[in-house]
């Protein structure tokens, strides 16, 4: 399977004031331009995925709307598991999903750092840690106990 790990834009400073539920914190309007570029690219090296699944925290779910709207994606799905700041029980319970969808080619996931790095870190086998820019998109290859990391491609690659 094909799976596509997006963190979500950059979103505006934490702000317990403006954002006393920092679930509620939105993005930024030139995080929001930058991925949309972004975005845009993405069906030139990407097919089509099966499923979008996204966090349900704002910045995240607005990340996974201009996606779908960019590309004629499907429309993100909320996905609960991805509402998290990470850890290995998040991570695995993440792994498990992904395992579930293994009859699917290609699956979408936006979400937050430090989750979605350690999903990369966990499904890789390696040591150090991989994080994701905000905005930025990890393509990876994952079958049969084993995955690959295709690309890593920040915003910013979009000019």
């Amino acid at each position: 399977m094909r799976l596509v790990l997006i963190r979500h834009a950059k979103a505006k400073e934490r702000d317990p004031r403006r954002w006393p539920d920092d679930t509620r914190r939105p993005l930024t309007r030139g995080g929001e331009h930058a991925f949309r570029k972004l975005a845009a690219a993405l069906p030139v090296w990407i097919d089509p995925p099966d499923r979008v699944f996204a966090s349900g925290w704002v910045r995240a779910w607005d990340t996974a709307t201009a996606l779908s709207r960019e590309t004629g994606w499907p429309a993100p799905e909320r996905c609960p598991m991805l509402e998290t700041e990470g850890g290995p029980d998040a991570v695995a319970a993440l792994r498990c999903r992904i395992e579930k969808l293994d009859d699917l080619a290609s699956v979408v996931l936006v979400g937050h750092e430090p989750v979605l790095g350690e999903l990369v870190q966990s499904l890789l086998g390696c040591s150090g840690a991989v994080p994701l820019a905000k905005g930025a998109v990890a393509l990876l290859e994952v079958g049969a106990g084993r995955a690959e990391l295709l690309a890593l491609v920040p915003p910013k690659a979009m000019g």
